[in-house]
């Protein structure tokens, strides 16, 4: 894995961006995170420059995304693939193999949740269980989720960092990739993706195979062929790219 970038040609590029841990430090609840009007005012100026050919590539939902953040013309996946809109005033789509999660699944992890003194986040099509603050609960976490589906085929267990997300199976950041290419606008163009967690390899892989760049943020194995080692060195590079842009344009 290499850690020095290529420059990147904004009209020939499609740029790919989680959000936790790859724009924004993480933090000990999803509510928690702050954006800076530095980074917005980036991902306004990527935007323009790759003439729309941005997009947001979250684990959370696209209403927990807009709660903090606000980017008019920006493209954005939620729930790990499940979710897609091409801008803000666009409706929101599903991908078509989306279902509800059963009402027994969500009471018995919120009994579970109330019980070990849990964070239980939610999501209008899934629902994640955060042990970041009792990390010595992880396998505890792993095995009730894995006894609770082991008669469900059609859900699956998402990981991430002191996370465990019950979804749809066969959905990932990967299908998210999939859905925007075929979008006039991010079609024909060289993919790029940043990510920091277990739930980015898929993108990563798919990026791999689509001849594009990708790009692991911070520390732990990964198939991606770069690296940087946290949101701030993805800050840098961007800004380092926009600023060598303006100026071979004078």
């Amino acid at each position: 894995m290499q850690n020095t970038l290529p420059n990147m040609n904004f009209n020939q590029s499609a740029i790919f961006l989680d959000f936790d841990g790859t724009l924004v430090d993480l933090q000990p609840t999803p509510d928690a995170v702050i954006v800076s009007n530095q980074l917005r005012q980036m991902l306004l100026q990527l935007n323009d420059h790759t003439q729309d050919a941005l997009a947001l590539v979250s684990g959370r939902s696209i209403e927990s995304i807009d709660q903090l953040i606000k980017l008019p013309n920006v493209a954005v996946s939620g729930s790990h693939g499940m979710q897609f809109r091409l801008a803000q005033d666009a409706p929101i789509s599903l991908h078509p193999q989306v279902t509800p999660l059963p009402k027994h699944i969500i009471i018995s992890c919120e009994q579970f949740c109330a019980q070990h003194q849990l964070l239980l986040e939610h999501k209008p099509l899934s629902i994640a269980l955060h042990y970041r603050s009792h990390p010595q609960r992880e396998s505890q976490v792993e095995q009730f989720l894995d006894h609770l589906i082991a008669d469900l085929p059609d859900l699956e267990i998402q990981t991430g960092k002191f996370i465990r997300e019950l979804k749809p199976r066969g959905i990932d950041k990967a299908s998210a990739l999939e859905y925007f290419v075929q979008q006039p606008r991010f079609s024909g163009r060289t993919p790029w993706y940043f990510g920091d967690d277990v739930t980015d390899e898929h993108a990563f892989a798919w990026v791999k195979q689509h001849q594009g760049i990708s790009v692991k943020v911070g520390e732990g194995q990964s198939c991606a062929d770069y690296r940087l080692q946290s949101p701030q060195q993805v800050l840098e590079y961007f800004l380092m790219n926009l600023k060598s842009e303006e100026q071979h344009a004078r």
